[in-house]
């Protein structure tokens, strides 16, 4: 239960760890007088409790890229991501329902957009193949909601289903944010700079 007057603290807990720790203390106390003295008694818990979501959400991107965290971020979404997609396509070929082989190899090729990102981050590519890795998130933002939106009309929902667009939905939207533009990887003009 939390405290009359006081955010969301799953909301505070999220950035307490997305600040870094110069900016931690300051920010986060900051924004809970705001909340608590200003817009609480003027809005009502519901709207005070939706204005400090918005500031955290508005928050997050910043903190991650300021930190280099973002590409720790996309990496653990792209693992996820490759782990689901191997087993959807073991899955397919095991049970063999009706359309398997066309299901499987559409995991399969879901699963390559992930894979991609995982070397593209592991083997700090450079910023014109970065590039090319960004252009995928598009797609892989689309095959999210395809699925998200096909598992919601679906007879029979699969909560698996639902995380696994969830979490591609946000790798696509990560991919869109970080690649392209060096985040956390040395570009030529870094390194020639630093000489």
């Amino acid at each position: 239960m939390r405290e009359p007057g006081s955010p969301p603290r799953w909301a505070e807990a999220v950035l307490e760890v997305l600040l870094p720790a110069d900016d931690r203390h300051t920010l986060t106390g900051d924004l809970r007088e705001e909340y608590a003295e200003a817009v609480l008694p003027a809005s009502g818990r519901r709207r005070a409790d939706l204005r400090y979501l918005r500031q955290v959400a508005t928050l997050a991107p910043r903190c991650i890229i300021k930190e280099g965290k973002m590409r720790k971020i996309l990496l653990l979404a792209s693992v996820f991501s490759v782990t689901c997609g191997a087993w959807l396509v073991t899955m397919e070929l095991l049970l063999h329902h009706a359309g398997y082989a066309a299901r499987a190899a559409m995991d399969a090729v879901i699963s390559l957009i992930p894979m991609a990102t995982v070397l593209a981050i592991l083997l700090h590519v450079e910023v014109g193949a970065e590039r090319w890795c960004r252009l995928l998130g598009l797609p892989l933002i689309a095959i999210a909601l395809w699925a998200f939106v096909r598992n919601a009309r679906s007879a029979h929902f699969e909560g698996f289903v639902l995380i696994v667009s969830i979490v591609l939905a946000a790798q696509g939207a990560l991919m869109l944010a970080a690649l392209g533009r060096g985040v956390g990887t040395p570009t030529r003009s870094r390194m020639e700079g630093s000489r």
